[in-house]
């Protein structure tokens, strides 16, 4: 019995290896890694503008939108961005048509493997060790994004000081708001 047992969990475990070793997070996109520069990925992929984004909406703190010819796998989406904290790449995010789904499907298939988490309606998500890939499907556009642990942590603890500060603020009584004329 005790065997059998050893024998299972030795099974299972070489099954959760052979899963984790199959699917591959992504470690930027293409032929970008994470942390390559604003500059570095403008020399590899052609954008058509960059400037800054609001970072309690957005990932990072800039954004770059690639020209509309950029392609993921065999699909043409609708757009591409990507996005920078500190100069370094941290998230991309994609915007593709739904008759496009299950070709940009099997395309993350390829890529990442089975998705490791599979939420109800038309989301699934890869969890790796240094960054998560997210699809979510929609009626009008379905949206895949790849971002760094190290982005996700960031932006919780950004979050997190917004609201210790909130708390902290002293209030102000109704009638010293603006425009209320001290009344």
């Amino acid at each position: 019995m005790k065997a059998k047992l050893a024998a299972g969990a030795l099974y299972a475990a070489l099954l959760a290896v052979a899963a984790f070793a199959y699917a591959d997070e992504p470690n930027g996109f293409r032929d970008v890694p994470w942390g390559t520069s604003e500059e570095t990925l403008r020399l590899r992929i052609p954008t058509q503008s960059c400037g800054e984004v609001d970072g309690t909406v957005e990932f990072g703190t800039r954004r770059c939108r690639a020209r509309n010819d950029i392609r993921f796998g065999t699909v043409t989406p609708a757009a591409v961005f990507f996005y920078f904290r500190n100069d370094m790449l941290v998230a991309w995010r994609l915007t593709s048509y739904p008759r496009l789904r299950a070709t940009l499907a099997k395309t993350l298939i390829q890529q990442y493997g089975q998705p490791s988490v599979v939420y109800k309606g038309e989301h699934v998500a890869w969890k790796g060790g240094t960054s998560d890939v997210d699809f979510v499907g929609g009626a009008g556009s379905d949206v895949v994004e790849a971002v760094t642990k190290a982005e996700l942590v960031t932006r919780e603890a950004e979050r997190e000081e917004r609201a210790r500060r909130a708390a902290s603020a002293p209030s102000r009584p109704a009638s010293a708001t603006p425009g209320s004329g001290g009344r």
